[in-house]
């Protein structure tokens, strides 16, 4: 069996084809209403605007129609890297303080094909991030521009690649972090509501693996009780190119 028919049973498009679509769906969210709230309004306008804002909702989503009274309450992001591997995942960014946020990291690709080829994965993990860009309480532009940050992650892991890649086991990562967020533009070349993230880490990552082998008729997983151990390893953990959808609070409804 060649090599790419390996690949492609292992990782069926299919598979990279849905995490990526869920990327593909945030990016098509927060563009369009963008793009709509960029637009141009006229003085004869400007009346509606603010005598209907008084009934909005608390939350707007991800409307983007007001630069003033929208407040950043978090972001949704998709790391878009992960995606093409197969690796679905989800992470929440919540500023705490001036120049502080929270992000949790969500990972989990859960694939398998039959006992020959698996890739499952939980991974969970929290970042404290510092921004060098300041931000007011009731701003809509918070968590934009450079960063620096310390995170923690642990992992469950089973990866299968016929008989070649076999192995069950936890890992456990820390260290620091750095990276970039900047607007989108539509195609008129005005800012939207949508970001992209990118950003590296690097830091010390244990694990403790045990390796196991398929039968031949590949019915039964046996495990190698002779190939365990752990191992210990420091430098690049984690590298992301993310899509970043905000979503926003009314201040004026807040403050009522």
């Amino acid at each position: 069996m060649t090599v790419l028919k390996k690949l492609t049973l292992a990782f069926p498009i299919h598979r990279v084809l849905m995490a990526a679509a869920l990327s593909f769906v945030c990016l098509l969210i927060a563009f369009p209403v963008s793009a709509q709230a960029a637009s141009s309004t006229t003085a004869e306008d400007t009346f509606f605007y603010t005598r209907e804002r008084a009934n909005a909702p608390i939350f707007q989503g991800f409307a983007a129609d007001s630069t003033k009274d929208l407040r950043t309450l978090f972001t949704l992001k998709k790391n878009i890297l992960y995606d093409l591997a197969g690796a679905i995942n989800f992470e929440a960014e919540i500023p705490v303080l001036d120049r502080y946020s929270l992000l949790l990291e969500y990972v989990f690709p859960w694939w398998e094909t039959g006992y020959k080829f698996c890739e499952q994965m939980v991974e969970f993990g929290p970042e404290v991030r510092f921004w060098f860009n300041s931000w007011e309480r009731e701003s809509r532009d918070k968590m934009i521009g450079w960063f620096v940050g310390v995170y923690g992650m642990s992992a469950k892991y089973d990866f299968q690649f016929d008989t070649k890649l076999n192995y069950q086991g936890e890992y456990y990562s820390v260290g620091i972090s750095a990276g970039y967020i900047h607007k989108l533009k539509n195609l008129s070349g005005r800012p939207t509501n949508a970001r992209l993230e990118f950003s590296l880490a690097a830091g010390f990552l244990q694990t403790d693996f045990r390796h196991y082998l398929p039968t031949d008729d590949y019915t039964l997983l046996i495990r190698d009780k002779y190939n365990v151990g752990r191992v210990s390893y420091f430098g690049p953990t984690k590298a992301k190119i993310s899509i970043v959808v905000p979503i926003f609070v009314n201040n004026d409804n807040l403050s009522r």
